[in-house]
């Protein structure tokens, strides 16, 4: 059987290399906090694009490990940034559905735009 521990060890050991440094930006109300972890970006590929769909041309999927996230972080809306590369993205969705094995949460996959 397929167990979220192997799961996490794919993640750690194929996206681990590719990860980049990345800047959480969550918005309490009234000002940023800010955190620093690795996440593996990628564009969306034209065949993710569907006319009248969510996703647009420009929007980026970053993919971070659930061990990277900071102890509390649940989620994160439109109000909260990503900062890659120095350059500052909103969030548009935030899925802790997609990389889990039943309740055990592996990654978070985030649509930011900028």
């Amino acid at each position: 059987m397929f167990k979220a521990a192997r799961y996490k060890e794919m993640y750690n050991k194929f996206l681990g290399p590719l990860a980049k440094p990345v800047v959480l930006k969550y918005n309490d109300g009234t000002k940023f906090t800010s955190y620093r972890c690795t996440a593996f970006v990628t564009s969306y590929r034209e065949t993710d694009l569907v006319q009248g769909g969510s996703i647009e041309i420009g929007d980026l999927k970053v993919i971070i490990n659930k061990e990277d996230l900071p102890t509390g972080l649940r989620d994160m809306e439109r109000k909260d940034r990503i900062e890659i590369e120095g350059r500052s993205y909103s969030v548009i969705h935030w899925d802790n559905e997609t990389r889990s094995m039943g309740s055990e949460i592996v990654a978070i996959e985030v649509r930011v735009r900028g």
